[in-house]
C-alpha cells in the first residue's frame, strides 16, 4: 500500500476506470482514520453519502465504507487501487448537509471520522444492515387547530421567528455572518413557549420545510407528541432509544423520503435526514443531556447551529433557565468580550423575552429549615410544616409532585462496627440499594449483589443503610399516608418503550395523588390539578464539587417549582434544606433568574471561569492505574516547559486528579484541565503537546478523551 498526499492507495490490480470514490472505512481505529482510494466498477452508480462494500487490508476482507466523494481524477502517479465490490444501499445515508456536517464533527470533538460519520448516521445491524421495523407506519389525522390567542410577547416572539425562516428560504443567498439566525427564547415557566414553538412549526410547514424539536428526557416525548400529533397528525413522528432498532430505522427513511415533516426526540434528532431544513427547537436549552457521554462528546445545541448554518435553518434554543452560557451570548459583554479582534458585530443569539406565566399566577414558594426541624426533635425525612401541606392537598382533591434528584432505597450500606462501605468491584463507587430488588447495585455498570447479613470486612452484623432515594420516599409517604395513590418516576420504573408514558397518563388520570420522582418530574410536565411541589433535599445537587453546581441547582429547583399551580389552583412549593442561605435556593425561591445571572457572573468573571475562560479536559482511561498517572505527569510536564518556553505564560495547567468517578468497568480514569481566555491558542497548546506526548509514548493500553467546556466536569 502507498500513500499519496495523505491517502491511502492500494497496488492490486491494474484496470483503467473512469471514476473513483474516496471512501472512510467503518473500522473504529487512529491507524485508518483516512480515506482511502477506491475504483468505482464500470456501471455502478454512487453517490456522495452512500455506503458501500470495500475489499479491505492484506486479507481483502469485505468491510462497510462510507463515500466521502467521487471523483474521475485518479491518485496522481498512481494506476492500480483496489475496486468497490458493491453498494450497500440503494439511497445514501448521508444528505450532503449531514455528510458535512460528520466532517465537522470530527475537528470540533476531536475523534476519528468514522466515530462521527457512526454518530451521524442510522445504525446498522451487527451484519451491517439496517433494521426493518415489524408494523408500518400509523397515519394519525390532525385535529382542528384549537383557539388560542397569543399573548403580546408570544406573538412578538413567533413574528420575529418567522421572519428569519422566510429570509432563510431555500433559494435565498446565506445570510451575512453578522445576523444572528439562533433565538434565545426566555420563558417563565407556564409562559407558553410550546405555543410559540407550534405556530412557528405551522408556518414553517407550510413553506414546504420541515423541523425537528429537541427535548432533553424520553418522559417529555409523550406530552409533547400528543400537542404535536393533535395540530400536525400524521406529519410528526418522534424517536428515542425505548423504540426499537427497526423503528427508529423506519423514521428515519421515513424522514429521507420527505413523508414527514417534523421528528421530536432527544439530541440524536439533530441528524434527522430532511431536505429542506427549516428549523430546530431546542426545549429546555440549559439540560446537560444534550452532551453525549460517547465518543463523539458533541453539544446538540452547537451541532444544531452548525446544521442550521449549512441549511439556511433556523435555531430556538427554549428555556426558563437558560444555562448562562446561552444567555451571555445575547449581551453586548458578549460582543465587547471579543473586541479588539472582532468589530461592529451583533450578539450571536437574539433574545426573546415571556416574562409572565399565561393564567397569571406564580406559586408561593417556602424554605424550611432543616436544621430546626432536627433542632425540635423531627428527625424524620419531611417537616412538620410539608407534610400538614401534603395531607391538606390530599384532602383537597388535588394532586402532589415530590422531587429528590436520586433513585434508589439507601444511598450506601456500612458497617458500624468498623467503617466499611460496600462499594462496585469494576467502578469506584458505593453501591445503592434497591429494596425492590434487595440488591446493592451499582448505577455505573449495572452489577448488584444481595445485601450482605454480615460486614465482609470484619464479620460483624452491624450492616446499616444510609442516605435515601425515590424508593425510601415511597415508602415513607406510603407509610404516613396510607389512604393516598402513589407514583413512581425514575429509571427503576420507567423501563421499556411505553415507561414513561403509563406513568405520566395514570397520573394525569388522577389514578395517583402524589407523584415521587427524579429530575424526570422536574421540567416541561403540565398537569392542571398539580398544586403543590415538595422538593425533598433542595441542596442534594450543590455538594458536586462541580463549578457549575449553583446554575444546576438553581435551573433545578426553578424548573420542578414551576410544575406547581400551572391552572386556575393556586400553586405552592416547599423546598427542604440543610442550606437555606445559599445564593441558589435564595433566588430560586423567587425564580428571579437575572439576579442570579449577574451574581453567578460576577463569580465566573472574578475566578476566570467560562464563560470567560475555556478549560480543556484532558482525562485518560485504562486498565492500569500507574501507567495513566505517569503519562498525565510526563503531559503535564511537556505543557509546563510549552507554556513557559517563551516567557509568555499564557496557559494555566490545573492538576492532575483522578475523575469524580476514577474507575468504571475496570477502567481507571485521571485527568488535567488546561485553562485560557482565547479558544483557540488552547485548543492548539492542548493537541501540541498530546502529539509530543505520543512521540515518545504511543500511550498502549490508553483511552485519550479531550472535551473543550465540558459542561459536566468527570
Amino acid at each position: 500500500m502507498d500513500a499519496f498526499d495523505g491517502i491511502a492507495v492500494f497496488d492490486d490490480i491494474d484496470i483503467p476506470y473512469k471514476s473513483y470514490a474516496l471512501v472512510c472505512v467503518d473500522v473504529l481505529h487512529g491507524d485508518v482514520d483516512r480515506l482511502f482510494h477506491y475504483a468505482i466498477p464500470a456501471g455502478m452508480r454512487l453517490k456522495e453519502g452512500m455506503r458501500v462494500r470495500v475489499p479491505f487490508g492484506k486479507g481483502n476482507k469485505l468491510i462497510f465504507g462510507y463515500v466521502i466523494e467521487v471523483t474521475e481524477t485518479p491518485p496522481e502517479g498512481i494506476k492500480n487501487v483496489k475496486l468497490i465490490d458493491s453498494a450497500a444501499d440503494d439511497f445514501c445515508v448521508f444528505t450532503k448537509d449531514t455528510l458535512t456536517l460528520a466532517r465537522w464533527m470530527k475537528d470540533k470533538y476531536y475523534c476519528i471520522l468514522a466515530a462521527s460519520l457512526r454518530c451521524v448516521a442510522p445504525s446498522a445491524k451487527a451484519n451491517g444492515q439496517f433494521p426493518m421495523a415489524r408494523k408500518n407506519w400509523v397515519e394519525i389525522s390532525a385535529q382542528p387547530k384549537p383557539d388560542i390567542k397569543l399573548t403580546t410577547q408570544q406573538q412578538s416572539a413567533v413574528d420575529k421567528i418567522i421572519e428569519s425562516i422566510c429570509r432563510g428560504g431555500e433559494t435565498a443567498p446565506l445570510l451575512a455572518r453578522e445576523t444572528s439566525r439562533t433565538f434565545l427564547l426566555h420563558g417563565v415557566t407556564g409562559s407558553g413557549k410550546t405555543e410559540v414553538y407550534l405556530h412557528v412549526i405551522e408556518e414553517v410547514l407550510a413553506l414546504g420545510r420541515q423541523a425537528i424539536v429537541l427535548v432533553p428526557e424520553i418522559a417529555l416525548t409523550p406530552q409533547m407528541v400528543s400537542l404535536f400529533t393533535a395540530r400536525f397528525g400524521s406529519r410528526v413522528a418522534v424517536t428515542h432509544s425505548r423504540l426499537t432498532s427497526g423503528e427508529r430505522f423506519q423514521i428515519w427513511k421515513l424522514a429521507l423520503d420527505g413523508k414527514i415533516g417534523l421528528v421530536i426526540g432527544p439530541r440524536s434528532a439533530v441528524f434527522t435526514p430532511f431536505a429542506n431544513l427549516g428549523l430546530i427547537v431546542i426545549d429546555e436549552e440549559h439540560e446537560h443531556t444534550y452532551h453525549s457521554e460517547t465518543t463523539p462528546k458533541y453539544d446538540a445545541r452547537e451541532v444544531a447551529i452548525k446544521r442550521a448554518e449549512l441549511t439556511n435553518a433556523t435555531v430556538v434554543l427554549g428555556s426558563a433557565t437558560p444555562s448562562l452560557e446561552s444567555y451571555f451570548r445575547t449581551t453586548e459583554e458578549y460582543t465587547s468580550s471579543k473586541l479588539p479582534i472582532a468589530e461592529n458585530i451583533e450578539p450571536p443569539y437574539t433574545l426573546l423575552q415571556l416574562p409572565e406565566r399565561i393564567n397569571k399566577t406564580t406559586p408561593a414558594v417556602t424554605i424550611i429549615d432543616m436544621r430546626k426541624e432536627a433542632a425540635s426533635g423531627n428527625m424524620s425525612l419531611f417537616a412538620a410544616e410539608f407534610q400538614s401541606a401534603l395531607q391538606e392537598t390530599i384532602a383537597a382533591g388535588r394532586q402532589a409532585i415530590l422531587f429528590l434528584n436520586r433513585r434508589g432505597h439507601s444511598s450506601f450500606a456500612s458497617c458500624r462496627w468498623c467503617g466499611f462501605v460496600l462499594a462496585c468491584g469494576t467502578c469506584r463507587v458505593n453501591h445503592t440499594y434497591h429494596a425492590d430488588k434487595n440488591r446493592m447495585i451499582c448505577h455505573y455498570c449495572g452489577v448488584g449483589t444481595a445485601l450482605p447479613a454480615k460486614c465482609p470486612a470484619c464479620n460483624s452484623k452491624h450492616i446499616k443503610l444510609y442516605g435515601m432515594g425515590t424508593q425510601k420516599i415511597e415508602e415513607e409517604i406510603r407509610q404516613n399516608f396510607p389512604h393516598a395513590n402513589v407514583l413512581r418516576m425514575d429509571m427503576d420504573t420507567t423501563r421499556g418503550k411505553f415507561g414513561h408514558a403509563k406513568v405520566l397518563d395514570s397520573f394525569r388520570k388522577g389514578e395517583a395523588q402524589i407523584l415521587i420522582g427524579t429530575q424526570m418530574v422536574a421540567k416541561g410536565l403540565d398537569f392542571p390539578n398539580v398544586t403543590m411541589v415538595g422538593v425533598i433535599a433542595a441542596d442534594l445537587s450543590l455538594n458536586t464539587g462541580d463549578f457549575r453546581a449553583a446554575e444546576h441547582s438553581f435551573q433545578l429547583l426553578t424548573q420542578v417549582s414551576g410544575r406547581a399551580g400551572r391552572a386556575s389552583y393556586e400553586g405552592k412549593v416547599y423546598m427542604q434544606t440543610y442550606n437555606p442561605e445559599h445564593y441558589a435556593i435564595v433566588l430560586a425561591q423567587n425564580a428571579d433568574y437575572k439576579k442570579f445571572y449577574t451574581h453567578e457572573m460576577a463569580l465566573r468573571r472574578a475566578l476566570l471561569y467560562p464563560p470567560f475562560s475555556h478549560v480543556f479536559s484532558v482525562m485518560l482511561a485504562g486498565p492500569n492505574e500507574k501507567d495513566i498517572v505517569l503519562a498525565l505527569q510526563k503531559l503535564a510536564a511537556i505543557m509546563e516547559y510549552a507554556n513557559n518556553r517563551d516567557g509568555r505564560d499564557r496557559f494555566a495547567v490545573i492538576g492532575i486528579s483522578p475523575a469524580f468517578v476514577s474507575k468504571i468497568k475496570n477502567q481507571f480514569r485521571w485527568k488535567l484541565l488546561a485553562k485560557c481566555q482565547d479558544a483557540e491558542p488552547l485548543k492548539a497548546f492542548v493537541l501540541y503537546c498530546i502529539r509530543k506526548l505520543r512521540e515518545n509514548d504511543p500511550l498502549p493500553g490508553i483511552t485519550v478523551h479531550l472535551n473543550l467546556d465540558p459542561i459536566i466536569m468527570e
